[in-house]
């Protein structure tokens, strides 16, 4: 009787990973889309900005945004209005606090068409008087006129042939650089966008196109609206010279069409087909998380001058030497599900946004198919082990852009979270927790307490162990395994032992062992929670 063992160490992110596979790009490539490197000098006192987990904020209840203003390539500037429609969620509420860069001028502020009084908090933050006080579930129309040169690095840039390119790209907290806005991720709200810009332009935002009406002076002004909860940073618009065409996505919840915008020089039948392959993407993350989000307006892609790719609600902007590719494609299309119909809560929990859209790239090259594909999925893990090991995948700093958007940290090693969560509660717990997840917290905002909650409940055990290892904590577990067979009275015995190498904390997780007897394979699972 011979037997061989085997030690599956693929839930274990350390080594050298494989090379990419060829045509693909790696795991994160959607962080380059960030711009972290060209604001690497954007960092924020968040004391004194109070943006991030502002008292504030949980005041009002920003319902809906109407954004109406042109875009002036040539002199590189933005005016317009934007209008706030809020609710007030307190007793006497007298003051409204919105954010504007001060590279904008204000030249109005009115509240239900009358002129108000506001000041600068510094140079984002505004807060408007009110005139009268307001209670829980009354609403007022916040209106904000303004202009200037938006300070958004790459606001204004060109295609190779010289076209003008106005885009944005306001991840984390730059949407106040180009409108006025509340800017907290949890305050989700419908809106609109009437844009105008020189007639040769096409515009591309977020929900679907209402109307495009040409403006006297050689211009056009492009009506587009959105029905979904939307959160600030997801508000979005891009307008240049592009090509069109598309698809139709065929869903168990309807049908919607699928939108392509590219850059005329970059329109080739393989560049078309990469994104093309977007719409059997939707139906494979459909069968695994659920329908489409937002099947009553679109699902677009369209061509920016970031490198990498940028999720905004309903449209995502790819751009770069792998703006086709399928794993940036797939990364995107993704999104759509774990950023933003179920966003992070704060910027400390980035990972339940790109960790999430890293692992379904690699769940979209396990079921592709049809049919799963194992290797497929150990492959792309492979791929998607981090370089680094020693931080955390929650963020503690969020002062630097750079730090939320790691790709180390906040992709690659929140990937290799949920990879190892599956391998701890098994296939079949880990769809229904992000079943349980999707469900609770779809159109809104989570945090990572929040998803550990609903993997407990699944699950049927505590989790905070695993959180705490995983995500709260820097390192990783590094093993180091001997075995011998032998033979006592006939009887064949197999010995094994297993050493936590790491210099970090002890790590307590499942290993998988295969064995082969007589020929035919047999799985253990040993739990190791010491060195």
């Amino acid at each position: 009787m011979s037997l061989l063992l085997i030690v599956l160490l693929a839930l274990v992110p350390v080594g050298d990973g494989a090379e990419p596979r060829a045509g693909s790009e790696p795991p994160e490539v959607c962080s380059r889309a960030k711009a972290a490197e060209i604001r690497a000098d954007r960092r924020f006192d968040l004391d004194s900005r109070k943006d991030i987990d502002d008292p504030d904020s949980d005041k009002t209840d920003v319902l809906h945004y109407r954004l109406d203003f042109e875009v002036d390539p040539e002199a590189q500037t933005v005016s317009g209005i934007t209008v706030m429609t809020v609710a007030s969620r307190i007793d006497d509420l007298s003051t409204f606090r919105f954010w504007l860069n001060a590279s904008m001028t204000i030249h109005s502020v009115e509240v239900d068409g009358e002129a108000a009084e506001w000041q600068r908090f510094d140079d984002a933050l505004v807060d408007v008087e009110l005139g009268h006080t307001f209670d829980p579930g009354e609403l007022f129309e916040i209106s904000v006129s303004y202009g200037g040169t938006p300070v958004m690095p790459g606001f204004f840039q060109n295609q190779d042939d010289g076209s003008p390119v106005i885009s944005t790209l306001s991840q984390p907290w730059y949407s106040s650089d180009w409108w006025a806005v509340k800017d907290d991720n949890s305050d989700k709200a419908t809106g609109e966008m009437l844009i105008t810009v020189p007639s040769e332009l096409t515009v591309v935002s977020n929900g679907v196109l209402v109307s495009v009406d040409t403006i006297l002076g050689d211009k056009r002004r492009f009506h587009w609206s959105t029905e979904y909860q939307t959160s600030p940073y997801l508000f979005a618009f891009a307008a240049t010279v592009y090509n069109e065409f598309g698809d139709t996505f065929h869903s168990g919840g309807g049908s919607m069409p699928v939108d392509f915008f590219i850059y005329p020089g970059r329109d080739t039948p393989e560049n078309r087909d990469g994104w093309l392959l977007s719409v059997d993407m939707l139906s494979v993350f459909e069968e695994l998380f659920g329908p489409y989000p937002f099947i009553n307006e679109k699902y677009a892609i369209y061509e920016f001058p970031f490198g990498g790719g940028m999720e905004h609600q309903t449209a995502t902007g790819q751009g770069g030497n792998n703006a086709y590719g399928e794993n940036l494609t797939a990364h995107e299309a993704a999104h759509q599900w774990w950023g933003d119909m179920l966003t992070c809560e704060t910027w400390h929990d980035i990972w339940l946004n790109e960790g999430f859209a890293t692992y379904s790239a690699a769940l979209w090259y396990e079921h592709q198919s049809g049919v799963r594909n194992p290797e497929a999925l150990h492959e792309y893990m492979s791929q998607a082990r981090p370089d680094e090991l020693a931080g955390t995948v929650y963020v503690y700093d969020i002062s630097d852009s750079s730090r939320i958007f790691s790709g180390n940290y906040s992709y690659r090693k929140g990937a290799w979270v949920l990879h190892m969560l599956r391998g701890v509660v098994g296939y079949e717990d880990f769809f229904t927790i992000l079943e349980e997840y999707r469900e609770r917290y779809e159109y809104s905002t989570a945090a990572t307490e929040d998803f550990r909650a609903v993997a407990e409940e699944v699950w049927g055990h505590d989790l905070g162990w695993f959180f705490d290892e995983w995500v709260y904590g820097g390192g990783a577990p590094a093993y180091r395994h001997y075995s011998r067979d032998y033979e006592i009275a006939g009887q064949r015995y197999l010995e094994l032992a297993i050493e936590q190498g790491q210099n970090d904390a002890v790590f307590t997780m499942p290993i998988e062992i295969e064995t082969l007897e007589v020929g035919q394979p047999h799985a253990y699972t040993v739990w190791s929670d010491a060195r």
